[in-house]
């Protein structure tokens, strides 16, 4: 059973990280081959909602007002939608916090405290640990999606000139809003998982 927990939870994991997850190396208890154990310290790294907040892509438009060359109306303009889009992304924020503040991995998965001696997670700590892990990856997608829209409306507002500028400045800031949080992986490698193995194609 814990086998199959922890195949759940690496199938959460970026490809690079499942790889390392799955043994391939030193396993959890520090020899080679240890199978499906993980190895310490391959866990994503999940931002805080403040953290998240403040990738605002009218605020990111406004920090660049000078290289832009923004003009007041402009400025206004994106004032207010920065207001507009804090307010939309409030309540993922929210859900996203519920679950962010209890997230704490075990210490066998982190290498800290008492985990460094190797002692596997125990099934009830797996199951939480994944569906925390799961609901931040879901809710980080709802927030990417309704960025998509945002970063539309931002560039709406930027005239032929300043377009090419504004949105190399949005490209970074999302590029940073998915190294925040973790994008949940292809659903295939999902239902592999949760099948016991690595889905298999005829």
């Amino acid at each position: 059973m814990r086998f199959r927990s922890a195949l759940l939870l690496l199938s959460l994991l970026p490809l690079p990280l499942f790889a390392q997850g799955m043994g391939m190396g030193r396993g959890m208890g520090g020899g080679p081959g240890a199978g499906a154990g993980f190895q310490r310290n391959v866990l994503p790294k999940f931002a805080t909602a403040k953290e998240l907040e403040k990738f605002n892509a009218a605020e990111a438009l406004l920090q660049d007002t000078r290289k832009l060359k923004l003009s007041e109306p402009q400025v206004a303009q994106l004032t207010t939608m920065r207001a507009q889009l804090y307010e939309q992304n409030a309540s993922l924020l929210v859900r996203y916090d519920s679950v962010r503040r209890n997230y704490r991995p075990p210490a066998a998965l982190t290498g800290q405290g008492n985990g460094a001696n190797g002692v596997p997670p125990t099934q009830e700590e797996m199951v939480l640990l994944g569906d925390q892990m799961r609901a931040m990856m879901e809710i980080g997608d709802l927030l990417m999606a309704q960025r998509q829209t945002q970063v539309t409306a931002a560039l709406a507002l930027m005239d032929d000139s300043q377009r090419d500028r504004a949105r190399k400045v949005l490209d970074d800031q999302t590029n940073d809003v998915r190294k925040a949080v973790p994008p949940l992986p292809p659903r295939d490698a999902r239902r592999g998982a949760e099948r016991g193995g690595p889905e298999r194609r005829p």
